[in-house]
């Protein structure tokens, strides 16, 4: 991953643009975290065209397109990076969709939203030993 005097490379994929903001804002105030925010397909393409230690996603996006898709794709290419899926739907058939995203990949963690930038840090910390 990093050493002392690198950045964690971080992508939030996130439609919603004041998450966004939050996110990118509070991470980089820890002045170790170096955040791109990205809210739909084009993940994907930022991914490849950029190392990421980790990808915090969206579980749900717009036009269809969900977390787990954007882990599928991105594995293709990219075994080393890690992911934290976030959602703010705290029902049974999600929290089925996260366990089985975690079993056997590179998922995590995952956080339900609302969350503190407290608890969003820890899952990272844990993910990625940063």
């Amino acid at each position: 991953m990093t050493t002392a005097t690198q950045l964690t490379r971080i992508l939030v994929v996130e439609d919603e643009e004041a998450i966004c903001e939050f996110i990118k804002e509070g991470l980089e105030s820890y002045e170790k975290f170096l955040v791109d925010t990205v809210g739909d397909a084009s993940a994907v393409e930022m991914a490849r065209k950029n190392h990421y230690d980790l990808i915090l996603a969206d579980m749900h996006l717009a036009d269809d397109l969900d977390a787990l898709t954007i882990i599928e794709r991105i594995t293709e290419f990219d075994r080393d990076v890690r992911f934290i899926v976030m959602t703010g739907k705290k029902r049974l058939d999600v929290a089925s969709k996260l366990v089985q995203a975690v079993k056997g990949s590179q998922v995590a963690s995952f956080l339900f939203k609302p969350f503190d930038l407290e608890e969003l840090y820890i899952a990272i910390v844990r993910a990625c030993s940063c």
